[in-house]
């Protein structure tokens, strides 16, 4: 597949509704891992949580287990297949189980990110599909 800007969503058109997304994102800061334990099983995961963003805007990254260690502040990644959740009525990005994650080929800078635009700051209900 081309790595092209036109196939890539912009941080400030995520929708609670959105699915199979493909951005193109600069990691800002990656917090404090996190343990958790599976709400199912009974498990214990590591929670990972990211502050990505573009030139339209941040959002944060939620990457469980393995997938945290894969980001690193300062560099620009792309992300495929992505989805939006919404965790305690705020916009999150996740892999999921199809999406993935690799270090991108263009560089977007830090400067270039708009910081002004979290939309992880947003409060959304989940019925919507829209914030």
């Amino acid at each position: 597949m081309e790595n092209v800007d036109s196939n890539f969503t912009k941080v400030s058109e995520l929708r609670t509704s959105s699915r199979g997304v493909n951005l193109r994102v600069h990691v800002l800061n990656v917090l404090e891992p996190r343990s958790v334990f599976s709400r199912y099983t009974g498990e214990r995961h590591t929670v990972t949580e990211a502050l990505v963003g573009d030139d339209t805007g941040t959002v944060l990254l939620t990457l469980w287990d393995k997938d945290g260690e894969k980001v690193e502040v300062g560099k620009t990644y792309d992300l495929r297949n992505v989805r939006v959740t919404v965790f305690k009525n705020s916009i999150r990005l996740s892999l999921g189980r199809n999406g993935e994650i690799s270090e991108s080929s263009v560089e977007i800078s830090e400067d270039s990110v708009n910081k002004d635009n979290n939309v992880s700051e947003k409060v959304v209900t989940r019925s919507r599909g829209y914030y």
